[in-house]
């Protein structure tokens, strides 16, 4: 398959048309730099409009669907995602319409006043197939928790510490049995990541050649050095915007999933070397959208055939919080057609402090693999999400505390609301974000072994092989993710 450049938005065929494993019930230029600031709540561009009112109904009841929401909502222009090739809705185009139509996963994203909630509701009660009626959601990219490369002082400190520490009593700060053990075993050398060496893909035989991976985020460095000459399909699905990744986020993401094994610097940091990766561009130089361009990208990849699905992406749950149907209906329909979607757990605990935040959404979807991070000391990262709420458990945990992987070259230019400071070509970041496509990485390889495997097998499959370590459930599922 040719590589494809940015593009913002897909072909249309024709005029619009109206009518997991179960858990508990549970390209743009370059931009000049701006200068650091005080980290500020993240939030959609000003141009991106408001969130609409996500409509989950039964996908062979669309016609029903639709009559209802016109004679209860008002609900005139229907966009559809079977109308674009490969699904690819363009969000721009469909903009003016009153509701979005993702077909394949049994969602719509309708645009309502206010006081039309109440019509809404009320279709939602009749029988007209609308199964559930939610507010649209804005997701971020759930990477490196800390601004202005705060882990990078802190280790500063650290050395610091242990250097005085030294001069003063003759030894030396380091963990003490098991965990001083891993520290050793799992570091970061010139020929492998540390995270690569704790999951055993530096081992693993595959490279996830024949495996369609997708990794739905803020898109990709298209000409980086790494991925030139590689297979890739891209799709942008935030309006007037590329695929072009000008955040530094999801080029991070795509390179430890499906990155080279041999980069031209440095230590070898992918894992599914010769997967065919769709980038899907869901959330903006910003690192945030609303929710639709992620369920667009979900589209898309299914449509596409796609057999794992990473998103490096999430929203807050408040404790007692529940999942959002629609996105749980959008992974069962993924689980149906054999692809496996891998969520981040989200990155709001503070666990130092005794703070441990429910599971993010979507990652909090039954039917959504949640992953949370680990550092190489075989500890949960101080701001992993964990358990709290009866709905929204995790799954399995990787490696995701000073993650080595791609970045833009030139480096990605600063963006709100954390305006970090990339390095060029390679970085270091931390989140569950980065622990994320470590899962997906090695769910591609494992797919490419076992070709036949369903993606609920797959799913069980990872959980099975995963390393048990001396930490709850709540914090890390079944334990450390292996190949």
């Amino acid at each position: 398959m040719a590589e494809t450049r940015a593009s913002t938005g897909a072909t249309r065929r024709r005029p619009a048309q109206g009518p997991g494993p179960a858990k508990r019930a549970v390209d743009a230029p370059r931009r000049a730099p701006s200068t650091h600031r005080d980290d500020v709540p993240p939030q959609i561009p000003e141009d991106d409009g408001q969130p609409g009112v996500l409509v989950t109904f039964l996908p062979e009841r669309l016609n029903d669907t639709l009559k209802g929401l016109r004679s209860t909502a008002g609900i005139a222009t229907v966009t559809a995602a079977r109308d674009f090739d490969s699904g690819a809705v363009d969000l721009a185009e469909a903009a003016g319409s009153d509701m979005i139509v993702f077909n394949e996963l049994g969602v719509g994203v309708v645009t309502v006043d206010p006081d039309q909630m109440g019509h809404m509701m009320q279709a939602a009660a009749s029988d007209q197939g609308i199964v559930h009626v939610e507010p649209e959601p804005i997701f971020w990219a759930t990477g490196s928790p800390s601004p202005f490369d705060s882990l990078t002082y802190l280790r500063g400190y650290r050395d610091a510490v242990n250097h005085l520490y030294q001069r003063l009593a003759g030894g030396q700060l380091e963990p003490e049995g098991e965990l001083a053990a891993a520290a050793k075993a799992f570091q970061d050398n010139a020929t492998r990541t540390w995270g690569l060496a704790a999951t055993h893909a530096i081992d693993a035989a595959g490279t996830g050649r024949g495996v369609k991976l997708a990794v739905l985020d803020t898109g990709i460095d298209l000409d980086h050095p790494d991925f030139v000459g590689r297979a890739i399909t891209s799709q942008s699905f935030i309006p007037g915007q590329g695929v072009q990744d000008d955040n530094g986020h999801g080029t991070h993401c795509a390179g430890t999933a499906g990155g080279t094994r041999t980069p031209g610097s440095g230590p070898r940091y992918g894992i599914a070397s010769d997967a065919t990766l769709f980038i899907g561009k869901v959330l903006s130089n910003q690192g945030s959208a609303r929710g639709r361009s992620t369920l667009a990208g979900i589209e898309w990849a299914l449509r596409n055939n796609c057999q794992v699905i990473s998103m490096s992406l999430g929203s807050p749950v408040p404790v007692g919080g529940t999942f959002s149907v629609a996105f749980e209906q959008a992974a069962q329909a993924a689980l149906v057609r054999n692809a496996l979607i891998v969520a981040a757990a989200g990155n709001d605990s503070d666990r130092r402090s005794g703070v441990i935040a429910p599971v993010n959404s979507p990652a909090n979807s039954p039917s959504i693999m949640a992953v949370a991070a680990l550092d190489r000391f075989m500890r949960i990262a101080n701001f992993s999400c964990g358990a709290v709420n009866a709905d929204g458990r995790v799954d399995i945990a990787g490696p995701g505390v000073d993650i080595l992987s791609s970045s833009p070259d030139p480096a990605a230019p600063l963006q709100p609301p954390r305006f970090r400071r990339w390095r060029a070509r390679t970085d270091v970041v931390s989140g569950t974000s980065q622990a994320t496509p470590h899962v997906a990485g090695i769910a591609a390889l494992l797919r490419e072994a076992n070709p036949d495997i369903s993606a609920a097998d797959l799913w069980r499959k990872l959980v099975a092989g995963a390393r048990a370590l001396q930490l709850p459930a709540s914090d890390i599922g079944a334990g450390l993710v292996q190949s």
